[in-house]
């Protein structure tokens, strides 16, 4: 989903997309109190693949498993971001905090339910002067409608969706300001109901993207491929989990052809501890 305000998303700078996106597929299963994601740098030299790392992010979880505190970390372990969270007695997400290494506030955002239905997200600056909010729409018990405003209260943008029989989400459509279209995705699903692949159109840049999910015999997310406007594989993830079903490594490749032949690059390595 849309962010309201652009620093929302600088609290993962050198996170890799691909890894954010797999928590969401694969959410952390036992008794973990936090867990830390170590993100590697990949380098080639002399025909041979080296890592370095480059951040690491620490999620401490509460007893009900709701992350209540993201640090961000240099490769010495010193502080770059932290973000905290606060929820209600129904588990809801009601309020977040970012602060810099000086344990300066950079943004807040404070949201308001109807019981497990977001009304509204107001998000403040440094300040404490509202930057601007996100309304949340419902129909038969589905979220349709977000729409984003600014501080004055004007229109940003708004993601319409739409679901299946099923239930199920099946297109997302993202406006911009003047009503035009900006990007839309649809879903499709195997029939055992599970998501089978998304295809993306970004209407000003005039790219298609096919993102496929891959399974694994026990239902887990294996590998996750992106494919071209020219349904060409260009990228592609492969997850690792541990003993216990949580995510233990994710390898990242770009999908070139080179030298007369596809040359699968790794580019972007995140492995993960627990506690």
């Amino acid at each position: 989903m849309k962010k309201l305000l652009s620093f929302v998303l600088a609290a993962a700078l050198s996170t890799s997309l691909f890894a954010l996106d797999v928590l969401s597929y694969a959410p952390v299963t036992g008794n973990v109190k936090n867990f830390t994601q170590t993100n590697f740098a990949i380098s080639s030299k002399f025909g041979n693949y080296f890592r370095t790392p480059s951040s690491k992010i620490v999620r401490t979880l509460n007893a009900l498993g709701k992350e209540v505190e993201l640090v961000e970390l240099s490769p010495k372990d010193t502080v770059i971001e932290k973000i905290t969270s606060s929820y209600d007695p129904l588990g809801n997400l009601t309020e977040q905090s970012c602060y810099n290494s000086k344990q300066e506030l950079i943004w807040k955002s404070v949201t308001t339910y109807n019981g497990k239905q977001k009304i509204d997200c107001s998000e403040y600056g440094n300040d404490g002067l509202l930057k601007g909010k996100i309304i949340y729409t419902y129909q038969n018990g589905n979220l349709v409608d977000e729409t984003g405003y600014d501080s004055e209260g004007a229109l940003i943008w708004k993601i319409v969706t739409k679901y299946d029989e099923a239930n199920r989400v099946s297109d997302v459509c993202e406006y911009c300001a003047d009503g035009s279209l900006d990007r839309e995705t649809t879903y499709n699903y195997a029939k055992n109901g599970k998501l089978e692949s998304y295809v993306t159109f970004d209407v000003y840049k005039g790219t298609k993207e096919q993102i496929v999910f891959k399974y694994a015999q026990d239902g887990s997310v294996s590998q996750i491929t992106t494919y071209d406007a020219k349904d060409e594989i260009v990228y592609r993830v492969i997850i690792k989990y541990d003993s216990i079903g949580n995510l233990a490594k994710v390898s990242e490749y770009e999908i070139a052809q080179k030298f007369g032949t596809t040359v699968n690059d790794l580019v972007s390595v995140t492995e993960y501890t627990y506690q």
